[in-house]
C-alpha cells in the first residue's frame, strides 16, 4: 500500500488570482471581499492533504467555501473519491492547527507578499513542521503569471504580460515584476505529494500595503516653550499603496558601542512628529524612526539612516532670523541645562546690554526678547547669558538678525595711475562679501536703467572676501574702467544673501592723486621761506596744492600751520624765527572734482641762512642729582639762548667740551636743546659750551667749574621783597675781605607748604645770572599768592661758593631784564 502511494504521483492545481488596483478607503484587518473569495496582501495559508485511507477528512460540502477557507472540486459521478485537502488561511485564522487536520496528512505554508520596493509578487512554498506525513521528499513547481486587468474582473478577459516558472524541492521561493498599475497575478503550484487530492483555487484581492522605504528627512527643532520636536517625512507613495496613515517607531540612545546600544523606543500614531523629552544638553543622541501598518503591525519598514542630535547648553529659537530696519523681532533663547533659570537671563546685542525692559521669561527654561534691527549692520548677533559678578557667562553659539537693506556707507578712492580703485567702508563685522559689478554706462542712467527693470549689459562681477577671522574693511579692484559705473554693495556671507542698498560710483570721480615732488625750501635772510615743487606725472585737469609747515621739535604730532590753497607750483611763506628750522610738505586735488588730496609729500627741512659763525655760545646752568649707590653725580645743564640782534647767523647746534683735571678734552655735538646730561665722576670737571653752525663754531663761550669742595662763605646776607604788582627787589651783601665772584646766579621756584614736598625738578626751577653788584630788580607778571624760595649761588672761576637761601611771598615772577 504504502509504494502505491509513493509511486502514484497526483498533481494539486492551486492558482491564487491576484487583482492589483487602487484600493480607495483604508485597509483595515483582512477581511474577504465581496465574492468571498478574494483577500487581503499580504497572505499565508496551510495546505493539508490526508492520504487515501484517511475518509474522515471527506466532511464539508461547498457551503463552506467561502467562510471556511475550504474548497473541493466537485467531483465527476463516476469516478472514485479522492482524499480531501483541508486549506487554512492563517493571515485571518492565526492559532493551533485546526483539529480536521488529519493524522498522517501531508502540509505546505503558502505566503504570498509583496517586496519593499511595491514591485514584485514573492510566493513562498515550504514544507510544514506541522506535517505528521512521514513522505520523504516532495517535489514543488511554482508558476507566476502576470495579467493585464480588462474592464470585467474575469480572468479570462486578461491578457497575459510576464510569467515565471520555479521549481524546487520541500519549499521554494518565486518572484514575478509587475508594470501595470494594476492587473491579475496567477499563481499556480503544483505539488507532487502522495496524498491525492482535488485541484484548489483561491482568488485574492489586492489592497497594496507595501513595505516602504524607511521615512526620509529626519529633522529636530525646539518650540518657543522648549519642546524639542523629532519631525520626518513620509516617502513618495507608490500609486497603489494604502491610503491608511501609518504608525511610526522612534528609538534612541546616548551609547558610542553601536554593536550593543541601550534604546529608548516611542510609539506614534499616525503623526510625522514626536515630542522628545529627558534629553541632557552636551550629550550626542543617535535617533531612528521607521513605520508600520496599524491593523498588520508585522509588516515593518527598515529603521531610517541615523540622525544625530547634540543639545547646546542654550538654545535660540529662531536661530536665524531676516529683518527690515524698523521692524520688530521676538528671539527664545532655551536653556536645555535644567540647572541654569531663564529668569535670571540676561541678553547682549552685538555684546552690548539690552534694557530689561526688552526681555521676559516665558518659562524657567525659556526667554523672550523683542529687539530692532541695527540701521548700518548687515547682521546683529543675539545672546543670552548669565550674571556673574560684573561680567556674563555666554555661550558660544548665538542668534542671528539678519538685516535687509541696511545703508553701509561705501566710499572709494582712484589711485593716481588710474590702474586700480580702493573701496572701504564702516562695518568692520566678519562673514562680510564685498560686490560690485561694472557697466559702461554713467551711474545715471544704470540706476535709471535699473529702476525700470530693463536689462544691464555687465561688464564684470568682482568679489572680495575674507579670510579666517580677519575683518574685511576695503578691497581693492584692479584693473579698473574709470569712465564706466560700478554698482557696489556689502552681502552677508549665508544662504539668505542678505545685503546692503548699493552705492553707484565712476572711479573718475574719485581720484586720489600721486603727491608733488622734487620739493625745495630755502630760508632767506629777509625771514622769508622759498618753496618750489613739481607737479605730479599723471593729470587729467588742473590740480590746486596746499603748503603746510611746523617748527621742528622732534616731537610725534608737529603743530602745523596750513597756507590756502593755490595753483601755482611755489610759495613764499613768512618765517617768524629765521634761525629755526622747519618742517615743510605740499599736496594736491584735482579742481572741480569729489576726488580726495593727496597724500603729503615727504618732508623738507630748512637750513637756517647764516652769514658767519655765531658770536658766543649759550648761556648754561646746572642741576645735580646724587647716586649714591654709584658714587657719581648726574649733571643736567640748562641753556639759555642769546637774542640775535641781527639775522646775520643762527645757531644749529651746541658743541658741549669736557676736561677731566690733569685730563683729555672731549667734545660731543649736540642739537640746539635745551638741556643736557651727563655724569660727573671726578673731583673736578671743566664744561665749555659753544654754539655752532654751517659756518663755524661761537669763540665767546661759558665755562663752568665743576669741584666737589666748595670756596666757602663769601656772602653776608640776601633777600628778596615784593616792591610792587610787577617787581621783587633782590639784595645781597658780601663778607668783608673775601673775594668777589666773577658772577652770581639766583635760582627760585614756588614752594607750597605741603608735607614731604621734596626738591622741585629741574622743570620748577627758575634760574638767571645776576651782576656781582648788591641790588636787582626782578620785573614781571604776577599770577596768584605763592610762597617762593630764593637761592643765591656765588660763582668763582674755579668753582661755586656757599649759597644763601631766604623766601619771599610774592607772586609768580617774570624776568624782564
Amino acid at each position: 500500500s504504502m509504494c502505491r502511494i509513493l509511486s502514484t504521483m497526483l498533481t494539486f492545481l492551486v492558482h491564487i488570482i491576484i487583482i492589483i488596483s487602487h484600493a480607495a478607503g483604508s485597509v483595515g484587518s483582512v477581511k474577504e471581499s465581496s465574492d468571498g473569495n478574494l483577500l487581503d496582501l499580504p497572505w499565508l495559508a496551510e495546505l493539508c492533504c490526508a492520504s487515501p485511507a484517511d475518509p474522515h477528512h471527506q466532511e464539508g460540502d461547498g457551503n463552506d467555501r467561502g467562510s471556511a477557507g475550504f474548497w473541493e472540486e466537485p467531483s465527476d459521478s463516476g469516478q472514485t473519491h479522492t482524499p480531501p485537502c483541508l486549506f487554512r488561511n492563517s493571515t485571518s485564522t492565526p492559532g493551533p492547527p485546526q483539529e480536521t487536520e488529519a493524522r498522517g496528512a501531508t502540509c505546505w505554508d503558502i505566503l504570498c507578499r509583496v517586496d519593499e520596493t511595491g514591485e514584485h509578487l514573492i510566493c513562498d512554498l515550504n514544507h510544514s513542521v506541522t506535517s505528521t506525513s512521514s513522505s520523504s521528499q516532495t517535489s514543488l513547481e511554482v508558476s507566476l503569471h502576470c495579467l493585464v486587468t480588462q474592464p470585467d474582473r474575469e480572468v479570462h478577459t486578461t491578457h497575459g504580460t510576464e510569467r515565471m516558472n520555479c521549481v524546487g524541492e520541500d519549499s521554494i521561493t518565486c518572484s514575478v515584476a509587475f508594470h501595470t498599475l494594476s492587473g491579475v497575478a496567477v499563481v499556480t503550484a503544483n505539488v507532487s505529494s502522495p496524498p491525492a487530492g482535488p485541484s484548489v483555487m483561491l482568488s485574492i484581492l489586492l489592497r497594496l500595503v507595501r513595505i516602504w522605504r524607511p521615512p526620509l528627512k529626519l529633522t529636530h527643532t525646539q518650540t518657543q516653550d522648549g519642546e524639542l520636536v523629532l519631525s520626518w517625512s513620509y516617502p513618495i507613495p507608490h500609486p497603489n499603496a494604502s491610503t491608511v496613515p501609518l504608525n511610526y517607531e522612534v528609538r534612541f540612545n546616548t551609547s558610542q558601542n553601536m554593536s550593543d546600544p541601550n534604546w529608548k523606543h516611542l510609539k506614534v500614531a499616525r503623526n510625522h512628529w514626536v515630542s522628545l523629552t529627558g534629553l541632557r544638553p552636551g550629550l550626542t543622541y543617535h535617533v531612528q524612526v521607521r513605520y508600520y501598518h496599524p491593523a498588520l503591525p508585522h509588516l515593518l519598514s527598515d529603521w531610517s539612516q541615523p540622525h544625530y542630535i547634540y543639545l547646546e547648553n542654550v538654545t535660540y529659537v529662531p536661530e536665524r532670523v531676516v529683518a527690515s530696519i524698523g521692524d520688530g523681532v521676538t528671539l527664545y533663547c532655551v536653556f536645555n541645562n535644567h540647572r541654569v533659570n531663564a529668569r535670571m537671563a540676561v541678553w547682549l546685542q552685538n555684546d552690548d546690554v539690552v534694557p530689561q525692559r526688552q526681555y521676559t521669561a516665558v518659562n524657567d527654561r525659556v526667554s523672550k526678547i523683542t529687539v530692532g534691527p541695527s540701521e548700518q549692520r548687515l547682521y546683529d548677533t543675539l545672546k543670552c547669558c548669565q550674571p556673574s559678578g560684573e561680567k556674563y557667562i555666554c555661550n558660544y553659539r548665538y542668534a542671528t538678525i539678519f538685516i535687509k537693506d541696511p545703508v553701509i556707507d561705501i566710499s572709494c578712492v582712484t589711485n593716481g595711475d588710474l590702474d586700480a580703485m580702493t573701496c572701504s567702508w564702516n562695518s568692520t563685522q566678519i562673514q562680510l562679501n564685498f560686490l560690485s559689478m561694472v557697466a559702461d554706462l554713467s551711474c545715471d542712467a544704470m540706476r535709471e536703467a535699473e529702476r525700470l527693470g530693463e536689462s544691464v549689459t555687465v561688464v564684470r562681477q568682482t568679489k572680495c572676501v575674507s579670510s579666517g577671522g580677519r575683518k574685511l574693511k576695503s578691497c581693492t579692484l584692479q584693473p579698473i574702467r574709470v569712465t564706466s559705473c560700478y554698482k557696489l554693495w556689502m552681502e552677508a556671507k549665508t544662504d539668505n544673501g542678505t545685503r546692503s542698498l548699493p552705492v553707484y560710483i565712476t572711479p573718475i570721480d574719485h581720484v586720489k592723486p600721486q603727491p608733488p615732488s622734487g620739493l625745495s625750501a630755502e630760508s632767506l635772510s629777509s625771514g622769508v621761506l622759498k618753496l618750489l615743487w613739481e607737479a605730479p606725472g599723471l593729470q587729467l585737469n588742473g590740480l590746486l596744492y596746499q603748503v603746510r609747515y611746523a617748527l621742528s621739535t622732534g616731537k610725534a604730532k608737529p603743530s602745523w600751520k596750513v597756507l590756502e590753497s593755490q595753483s601755482e607750483l611755489l610759495a613764499d611763506v613768512p618765517e617768524p624765527d629765521v634761525c629755526a628750522v622747519y618742517n615743510v610738505q605740499v599736496r594736491c586735488i584735482y579742481v572741480n572734482s569729489t576726488g580726495t588730496w593727496s597724500d603729503w609729500s615727504d618732508s623738507v627741512f630748512t637750513m637756517p641762512h647764516n652769514s658767519r659763525a655765531p658770536d658766543q655760545g649759550p648761556d648754561f646752568w646746572r642741576v645735580f642729582q646724587e647716586d649714591p649707590a654709584k658714587a657719581h653725580t648726574n649733571v643736567t645743564l640748562l641753556f639759555k639762548y642769546f637774542t640775535i640782534v641781527e639775522p646775520t647767523y643762527c645757531v644749529e647746534g651746541l658743541v658741549v667740551q669736557h676736561q677731566a683735571s690733569g685730563g683729555v678734552v672731549t667734545e660731543e655735538h649736540i642739537g640746539r636743546v635745551s638741556t643736557y646730561s651727563f655724569e660727573w665722576k671726578d673731583e673736578v670737571h671743566f664744561v665749555t659750551v659753544k654754539a655752532q653752525n654751517s659756518q663755524g663754531i661761537s669763540t665767546g663761550n661759558t665755562n663752568m667749574t665743576l669741584n666737589r669742595h666748595l670756596k666757602g662763605q663769601c656772602m653776608q646776607s640776601f633777600s628778596a621783597s615784593r616792591l610792587n604788582s610787577s617787581c621783587v627787589v633782590l639784595s645781597w651783601s658780601l663778607l668783608t675781605g673775601r673775594s668777589v665772584p666773577s658772577s652770581l646766579v639766583v635760582e627760585w621756584w614756588g614752594q607750597r607748604y605741603q608735607e614731604g614736598q621734596g626738591e622741585p625738578s629741574e622743570g620748577r626751577k627758575r634760574w638767571t645770572r645776576l651782576p656781582p653788584e648788591q641790588l636787582l630788580y626782578l620785573h614781571g607778571s604776577f599770577y596768584g599768592f605763592e610762597e617762593y624760595v630764593f637761592i643765591l649761588y656765588p660763582v668763582f672761576v674755579d668753582g661755586e661758593g656757599e649759597p644763601m637761601y631766604t623766601k619771599g611771598k610774592c607772586l609768580f615772577v617774570i624776568i624782564n631784564w
